[in-house]
Formats: structure tokens, sequence, C-alpha cells
């Protein structure tokens, strides 16, 4: 994993848009997401404007990716 990113409350580095990023996609394959991680980032992105899902089933979808990440790092697997 990369060096921490201290931040003073203003913006930081890490929210940077990488140059020639178009969509969640570029910005899911800069940060190097795993299926999990990228798939709360799109939840959120989205949230109930998917076609026949609501914001409830977005809100689920993160928490159980979230979880998945959770028992991840609890038994020291990488994300």
């Amino acid at each position: 994993m990369d060096a921490k990113v201290k931040s003073d409350g203003g913006s930081s580095s890490y929210y940077a848009i990488p140059d020639g990023a178009a969509d969640l996609q570029d910005l899911i394959e800069h940060k190097a997401m795993s299926f999990a991680r990228a798939n709360i980032f799109k939840a959120c992105f989205r949230m109930g404007e998917k076609a026949g899902a609501d914001a409830l089933y977005d809100i689920n979808k993160i928490i159980w990716f979230a979880e998945r990440m959770k028992r991840m790092i609890e038994k020291g697997t990488p994300l």
C-alpha cells in the first residue's frame, strides 16, 4: 500500500481525478479497487438511480460488500 496522505481538512491529493478519466471504470482502475470496493463505489455513485432498484437496494449492496471487506481485514487478507 502507498504511504498515507496527511490531510489538513481541505482537499487532498487522494481526491484528485486522474488525467483522461472519463467514467467510473477509469477511477476504479486508477485506484486499483478490489471487486468489493468497486461495487461499493458504484452503488454509492448511482444510489437509487438503477432501473428496478431503489436506494435501499444500493444500501444493502454497500453493507454486504463492506461486511465482506471487514471480514477480509479481520483475517489479514489484503484488500
